[in-house]
Formats: structure tokens, sequence, C-alpha cells
């Protein structure tokens, strides 16, 4: 693993607040509540870690019903502009669009894309399916005003990152069912099976004790999301359980110290079956999570070339 990336995965095990096992009630509402900062200092370093809006870029807010909506758009004009609904990691529990700004941004301008980043409900308080639902409510949005917002409804594409990947598999195949089209899907590291099965993959194995997104911090993740009625078989909240016929050209990046790598690549394969046109993006020396610490990990500048040329691609 490169230097960087393990001076991160160095800070998730020496921080109590990073560490799953160690999160209450009251560390969720303080790492909620403690934004980036937006100047000084602070705001250099967290920038240097964590990227920033690209130049050029600019960034609104918007709301629909009860559901926080982040817009970037980038400079200039075009007619044919692609639309993406990007949604964030932080294993339903924890994160926000804001904290992807850099993510965001780069899909922005280098695919000249208006992106809408949700700020879906959180578990535990809102446990399934309020992340699913919020995801399409900002999806129906995102479509029902891509006119006003500059783009082109019929270039939708999806890209979610860890937990967010799940919410785009599922919101993708909802969109899919009801006939929204979709030209393309990017997931990002994505967990999409919540049951006990890839717990006997080589990668769960491997790299369960890692430092981020260890086997017991995704136990706990996916304890809190799912709530004491929720189903980890439903495939509104595992995507591999669910149908994969049909679905748009999908992205797949894979991080190979992530426990989760070998069940997003049997998924990848289950799409190819299908007759899903699929690209599988392999960083082997990357934890999960990588994309969002931009500065450290030497891989991500990559990872979204390799995300905005699939996409490309696809809207051609």
């Amino acid at each position: 693993m490169p230097a960087g990336a393990r001076g991160v995965a160095a800070a998730f095990r020496v921080v109590p607040a990073l560490q799953a096992a160690r999160l209450d009630e009251h560390r969720i509402a303080r790492l909620r509540t403690r934004p980036l900062p937006e100047r000084g200092p602070v705001a250099v370093l967290a920038g240097l870690v964590v990227g920033r809006v690209p130049p050029g870029v600019s960034v609104t807010r918007h709301r629909h019903g009860p559901v926080p909506l982040r817009v970037y758009d980038p400079a200039g004009s075009s007619k044919r502009r692609a639309l993406v609904l990007a949604l964030h990691g932080g294993g339903f529990v924890l994160g926000s669009a804001r904290q992807q700004d850099w993510l965001h941004g780069r899909l922005a301008q280098d695919l000249d894309a208006v992106v809408v980043a949700p700020d879906y409900r959180l578990a535990p308080e809102h446990p399934f399916p309020a992340a699913v639902d919020d995801c399409w409510t900002a999806l129906r949005w995102a479509v029902d005003n891509a006119h006003d917002l500059g783009a082109d409804a019929s270039r939708l594409c999806l890209v979610g990152e860890s937990a967010g990947a799940n919410l785009a598999a599922v919101t993708c195949r909802r969109a899919v069912d009801e006939g929204v089209p979709v030209a393309h899907q990017a997931l990002l590291y994505p967990p999409v099976d919540l049951t006990e099965g890839p717990a006997a993959t080589r990668s769960y194995a491997e790299h369960g004790d890692a430092a981020i997104g260890s086997a017991a911090a995704l136990r706990w993740f996916r304890d809190a999301y799912l709530g004491p009625d929720g189903d980890p078989a439903d495939p509104r909240c595992s995507p591999a359980l669910a149908d994969v016929a049909g679905l748009p050209p999908t992205l797949v990046l894979l991080a190979g110290h992530d426990p989760l790598r070998d069940a997003a690549a049997s998924y990848a394969d289950a799409l190819a079956a299908a007759g899903t046109r699929v690209l599988v993006v392999d960083h082997p020396g990357m934890p999960h999570g990588f994309l969002g610490f931009p500065g450290l990990a030497r891989d991500a500048r990559a990872a979204v070339r390799a995300v905005v040329a699939d996409a490309a691609r696809a809207l051609a």
C-alpha cells in the first residue's frame, strides 16, 4: 500500500472517532456536526487531503421535500450536458455530499455534466429504506428539473462511492424497472451483498482486519443501516440478490485492500453474464474509500479518469 494510503489507514486505527467499534450516538453526532472548514489554515490542510471543488465548477444548494441537494455545474454551456446523480459514502451512517466535493467537481468538469448529490437520510435514526427512498426522490427531482439545470435527462448517469455505490445500484435497478433511461452507472468499491455471503470470500478473509472497512466495521454499519426490522436479503439493500438483466453499461471499481473486493467482482461478473457491458477497474494497492483522500491516494485521479472515460463512451 502506498505511503499516503498507509497514513490514512494508520489514522483510522488510532483515532477513536473513526473506529466503528467505538461509535456511539455521541460520537456520530460529533462527526456529523463537525463540517469541513471553509477558510483558514485547517481548511487548507483539509483541502490537501480530501481535495476541493475544481476552479470553474460552481456549487448551488437546493432542497426537494426533506432531501437537501448539492448541484455542481461546470463553466460554459452545452446543449448535451450529461446529468449525474452522485451518491456519497459513509456506511449509511456518516458522510455528506460536501465531503465528496472533489469527486463530484471532477465529474462535473471532466465529463461536462451537471452533478446532483443528495444528502440522503442517515441511519441509525433513519434506517433502511429511508436512504433508498431519498435517492429515488433525488433522481426524480434531477430528471424533472434537468432542463432548468442545463442538463439533458436522456444522458443520465449514476455514480456511487462505497455505501453510495450500493444505493446507486439499487436506484439504477428501480430506474430501469420504471422506464427511466440510464446511460451508465459507476459503482466505486460497492457493498452489493449485505448478507453474510461476502464473509466466505478470499478478500474478506485476507483483509477483514483492514483499518478502513474492516469486517467488524462493515457489520456494524450494516446493522445500523438495517435496524431491527431490515432484511439483508432484500434486493433493495443487497443489489447482488436482485435481477441484473437489462442494466446499463457499468464500471465497477475495486480496491485491493478491501474485504468487499471479491463480492463486488462477482457482481460485475453477474452483470456481464446477463449481457451488460462491464468494465472492471482494479487498484490493487488501494484501501476501501481511497477516493475520499485524493491528496494521499495516488490512484484517485486515475480512478476518476477511468470513470469519466467509460461514462463518455456510454454517452457517445
